[in-house]
């Protein structure tokens, strides 16, 4: 039928409850789509330690086919047989301020960022494929797409079961138990303002990967370094001779936990 975005189809909102996810829109996510992709996936847990996964989505504002349609919401329900979205037990997903849940059937509006997380404690080892079906709601393209769309129009235009985000989660015993906080992480940039590199610092306590992300303030990537941590202080070397002067962001993201910080430019051209 139509060439609905697949990715930013698969937003994960499970049980939401009373609860509200304490989560942010993430600079890793800048057009439409759903980050953590597909292709990277969902962070590993371990039985019986806090688990924590942020999701961030963006809905576009229509298709690109011949016959356009012009999105006005997604909605979300268990598919036929599957509880809870296969979800590992003991972890909730908890949706984002922009989500709706009407009896089991969750709604994503358009033309929107949203985010959610999967929390709470596994209680059981396994690798847990995750099933969910997803509708999209539009309404045939005639001149611009409204902005905002009336969310509660449309008909369903695409329907999909999706099952390729996978949560593994592994016993208790092979976890490094390591607490990673602000405070403990100590990420820092020096110098800062930087001209031609800069110096990322950070603690740890583990041998591991880890990413280092950069972006400018419209949310475009400029780089991206994957590195192995060693126990202490860290140090990365950030090479910026060809960037032109301005503010930026870096994120460094270790285990389950991601830090964003500004990163000035000064001197070039």
């Amino acid at each position: 039928m139509k060439k609905i975005y697949f990715l930013f189809l698969s937003i994960l909102v499970l049980k939401i409850g009373a609860q509200v996810a304490t989560c942010s829109i993430s600079p890793l996510l800048n057009k439409a789509g759903i980050w953590p992709d597909s292709a990277t996936n969902f962070l590993t847990g371990y039985v019986n330690q806090p688990y924590n996964q942020n999701i961030t989505v963006k809905i576009s504002k229509d298709t690109t086919d011949v016959l356009s349609f012009c999105f006005t919401r997604f909605e979300l329900s268990n598919p036929g047989g599957v509880t809870n979205f296969n979800c590992p037990p003991g972890l909730t997903f908890l949706a984002g301020p922009t989500m709706t849940n009407n009896a089991g059937v969750y709604r994503i509006p358009a033309q929107a960022a949203s985010c959610a997380q999967i929390t709470g404690t596994p209680t059981a080892a396994g690798s847990y494929t995750l099933k969910m079906r997803v509708q999209a709601f539009g309404t045939i393209k005639v001149g611009n797409c409204p902005s905002p769309p009336v969310y509660g129009n449309g008909t369903a235009i695409s329907t999909q079961t999706l099952g390729y985000y996978i949560i593994n989660i592994l016993p208790t015993s092979t976890a490094i138990k390591e607490q990673v906080d602000l405070k403990s992480l100590g990420l820092n940039a020096t110098p800062n303002p930087a001209f031609t590199k800069t110096t990322i610092k950070f603690n740890v306590n583990d041998e591991t990967k880890a990413k280092i992300s950069t972006f400018n303030l419209l949310g475009e990537k400029i780089s991206e370094d994957e590195i192995k941590t060693h126990i202490g202080e860290n140090n990365f070397d950030l090479k910026t001779e060809n960037w032109p002067s301005g503010v930026y962001l870096y994120s460094f993201t270790y285990k389950n936990f991601t830090q964003t910080k500004r990163l000035i430019i000064s001197g070039n051209k």
